[in-house]
């Protein structure tokens, strides 16, 4: 493509995950004037929240299996225009029951509309356009996530709660048309199947893990029947995955991926840092209220500078992952995060901005250096495949913060009880246990770093790509011209898909088996 339209392709990719992402933390500062408004309590409301982060989990993978089979303007035009209009119904419901109805469907559009932003910006895309383009995302959806509660509370007091969802149709409609003109109309892969096995065990799967993680966090506690039950459900549905995708003809989530150590490795390092990452975020506000003594717009204003540092420094992060490759700058900035964590710890009572600083330096250089680690972990896998990886990377980043949010919070709870038995005050227990649940989180993170350090691709394992535009998909004039020999078509399916390649060789070869290219590349 050329470099104009791919400058409107980075315009729909910023939007659009600016708006999904936006959606995930906004009704959080919301929900009190939603239960005033609906007259109903603060768990009923809450589910404003979930339904929207549940319905997303669980359909990231299957969406981005849609993008794969379907292509990326048709799967993100459904998704955005289901995003669009869910976002319309919800900001004009007059019942509670209707607005959850719409977030969920909003999820739903949402689970299609991310994934499909990954593929728009990997495929068939020249070296720096990738990384341009993820760190278009990236920056995009850190941003979203950090002003969510701000945007939210400044729209609820000068307008209303409706208006949190109604300013997404204005931007919806425009990348749905603007899509229509740059991204492209049809999938590279041929006639493959969707896969439905795969994807009700997959949507159930995230489905159960996700409710049971945020019901077992809440009130009714992990003990629950309810809790229980969905966890065994996960179980059940974990294994019901492993059968049907060992025996699908063309799996939606091939073994492939997870004997791939840079792919594999760099997931579970991307989770294993979100744990850290969502942990201080989530209990950070908390702990300077309480402890340092500080108002809450104090406590808010810290979280001002390590996003400025990460957006300044995460470019310089891409530069030094592409010029010595990833896996020493990716694990470096882990084990800067890790020293961030472990200063904050350190903190006590009485302490000052002067004593968070170091923190704050380390913790949001770590961050940049860290946020090419997304790239990577796509480069590792064929382009034919981005779309559902590139889901399971946006799954892990979402349970990441769930299961952050969980086992940090835990820590902190029990510290806090067994300093309370002792007798401390409850300034002294908080310190404590948030002291112990912020080195859990650094251990988490370094352990990130350790695994990165192991998987991530050498600078002499990335392919170099000349410099200009990417190649494009031969067209059917270049078949003919004699650019490429003509093979025959023995069951017409490139002709019917219009994807002039040159395969499928004479029978007994299925158009359904896995190409040459999904057969090597776990082994890179």
């Amino acid at each position: 493509m050329g470099r104009d339209r791919y400058g409107w392709t980075l315009a729909v990719v910023a939007v659009s995950a600016f708006m999904v992402t936006l959606d995930n933390t906004v009704t959080n500062i919301a929900l009190a004037t939603i239960v005033e408004y609906f007259d109903t309590s603060l768990a009923a409301a809450t589910w404003v929240t979930t339904a929207y982060i549940l319905i997303f989990s669980c359909l990231m993978i299957a969406g981005g299996r849609l993008v794969d089979v379907y292509g990326v303007r048709r799967t993100f035009s459904i998704g955005m225009g289901a995003f669009t209009l869910a976002s319309l119904g919800a900001g004009l419901s007059q019942e509670l029951s209707h607005l959850i109805a719409f977030r969920v469907l909003q999820g739903a559009g949402a689970s299609l509309a991310l994934p499909a932003t990954l593929v728009m910006v990997m495929n068939k895309r020249t070296e720096k356009q990738k990384s341009l383009g993820n760190l278009v995302f990236i920056l995009t959806g850190t941003v979203a996530s950090a002003l969510g509660p701000v945007i939210g509370g400044v729209i609820t007091e000068t307008f209303s709660w409706h208006w949190i969802f109604l300013i997404n149709v204005g931007p919806g409609l425009f990348v749905i048309v603007l899509a229509q003109f740059v991204l492209d109309g049809q999938s590279d892969n041929g006639p493959e199947n969707v896969d439905l096995p795969a994807v009700l065990t997959t949507a159930t799967l995230l489905f159960s893990i996700t409710y049971g993680v945020h019901a077992g966090s809440s009130s009714i506690g992990w003990t629950h029947p309810s809790v229980l039950a969905v966890f065994g459900l996960a179980l059940i549905s974990l294994f019901s995955l492993i059968l049907v995708e060992k025996w699908a003809p063309n799996p939606m989530i091939s073994t492939e991926f997870f004997r791939n150590k840079a792919f594999s490795g760099g997931l579970a390092g991307q989770i294993l840092w979100g744990m850290g990452f969502s942990g201080v975020i989530t209990y950070s506000g908390n702990f300077m209220q309480v402890v340092l003594g500080w108002s809450p717009s104090q406590a808010g204003s810290v979280f001002i500078p390590p996003a400025v540092i990460i957006g300044l420094c995460t470019p310089i992060g891409f530069w030094l992952s592409a010029k010595f490759g990833p896996r020493i700058p990716i694990s470096t900035g882990m084990v800067l995060m890790a020293c961030g964590l472990v200063a904050f710890s350190g903190l006590r009572q009485g302490d000052d901005f002067t004593d968070i600083l170091p923190g704050i330096v380390l913790l949001g250089v770590g961050s940049a250096l860290t946020m090419p680690l997304g790239l990577y972990v796509l480069k590792a896998v064929p382009e034919s495949r981005t779309g559902v990886a590139g889901g399971l990377l946006n799954v892990g980043r979402e349970i990441s913060a769930a299961l952050g949010i969980v086992f940090l919070g835990a820590l902190l709870s029990s510290m806090r009880r067994s300093a309370a038995a002792e007798g401390e005050s409850e300034i002294a227990a908080l310190e404590q246990g948030s002291s112990a649940a912020l080195l859990l989180g650094a251990a988490l993170v370094l352990i990130g770093a350790i695994i990165t350090v192991s998987t991530l691709q050498r600078k002499s394992e990335i392919a170099e790509e000349p410099e200009g535009k990417a190649q494009p998909m031969p067209d059917a004039s270049s078949i003919t011209s004699g650019s490429f020999p003509v093979i025959p078509d023995w069951w017409g399916t490139n002709r019917k898909a219009g994807i002039p390649s040159a395969w499928p060789p004479p029978p007994p070869y299925s158009p359904y088996e896995t190409t040459e290219e999904d057969r090597t590349w776990a082994g890179r």
